[in-house]
């Protein structure tokens, strides 16, 4: 073989465990590092599965230092400790061999290679599983816009037939714990006749009384007094008029939600002037309004009053209109009868 070029550093390769007598290879004779190491090798005798061993390192990495195949080694900096760890394996210098290494091999401008053991491979299904989730998202974005154009279109939602048909079912049966329990009063039979309005102490906490500051303008339903019965001026959602319950009448445009006891919506609609809602009683339902004064409380023995609170039981307007008619009725008998004339 041709000489090597760098044959300045190759004569100062020697055996740090001289061979004694035997001639071995020289390095000058070899115009490769890997060619030299594998010579010396074979000199001793060893096999790559024995030099394996010894230096820890593995088989295909020593057989590429012999070839001089560095794109089967791993990134430089373990490829040039590899050189040195063969090198002095075989009883040469290893800094030496580490220097024609790099004379050899220059270091090159290149990006650094993926650990060992590490495998890139393309996931195949991740383009299906982008795809299905943007499918997804936009499923649910035009079902929003497809709800949000039939509300737009249709004044009376779907949802408010629905809770129409919820007002109308029985009330569920009171609880008991094995003794005997009560249940929602009934409302009273519609009187033939409309006594005077007569407030009950306390009742103010629930429905104000027709005073002088309830008559303010509302730009909707004209002021009424007490105990007028009530006057269908739009729709009426809600029960049916066979089950009992409390006419809450929008007098302006004004939004009305009616709760569960557990704080779920059951019914809920932006009221417009002159619509009502039938309230069953026994439900334990809770009225809750931006506006108090915007709504009129009807009952079996007429208009009770505007609303005062932002949050009002049904079951309490109820009982307070029950305990109204009592009162009324009771008053009415305590009265003197007056005597016809002789």
């Amino acid at each position: 073989m041709a000489p090597s070029e760098a044959g300045h550093v190759s004569p100062a390769l020697r055996l740090v465990d001289p061979l004694g007598d035997r001639v071995g290879p020289t390095p000058e004779a070899y115009d490769q590092l890997g060619l030299y190491l594998r010579a010396v090798r074979d000199h001793r005798g060893w096999g790559l599965v024995e030099l394996a061993a010894t230096t820890r390192i593995r088989k295909s990495y020593l057989a590429a230092i012999e070839n001089g195949d560095m794109s089967a080694l791993p990134s430089r900096p373990f490829a040039l400790g590899y050189v040195r760890a063969y090198a002095k394996a075989l009883g040469l210098d290893g800094e030496l061999a580490l220097a024609r290494f790099k004379q050899e091999h220059p270091e090159r401008q290149e990006p650094l290679r993926a650990p060992v053991g590490v495998k890139h491979e393309s996931d195949a299904s991740r383009p299906m599983v982008t795809l299905a989730v943007a499918g997804l998202i936009g499923a649910v974005v035009i079902w929003n816009v497809v709800q949000r154009v039939i509300a737009l279109a249709d004044p009376t939602p779907a949802s408010t037939a629905a809770a129409d048909r919820l007002f109308d079912a029985p009330p569920p049966p009171p609880k008991s714990n094995g003794a005997f329990a009560l249940g929602a009063p009934t409302a009273p039979p519609a009187e033939s006749t409309t006594p005077a309005p007569y407030v009950t102490p306390g009742l103010e906490n629930v429905i104000a009384p027709m005073t002088a500051s309830a008559k303010a303008e509302t730009g909707g339903l004209d002021e009424a007094a007490a105990g007028s019965p009530f006057e269908a001026r739009g729709p009426i959602f809600g029960a049916s008029a066979a089950v009992p319950g409390i006419l809450i009448q929008a007098r302006k445009s004004a939004l009305l939600v009616v709760r569960r006891p557990d704080k779920q919506v059951f019914f809920a609609r932006q009221m417009k002037t002159g619509e009502a809602l039938r309230a069953p009683l026994g439900r334990g339902l809770v009225l809750d309004v931006t506006e108090p004064s915007a709504f009129y409380a009807y009952g079996s023995g007429g208009l009770l009053g505007p609303l005062v609170t932002a949050q009002t039981g049904i079951d309490k307007v109820g009982a307070d209109a029950q305990a109204m008619i009592q009162a009324k009725a009771a008053a009415q008998a305590a009265s003197p009868v007056t005597a016809p004339p002789q």
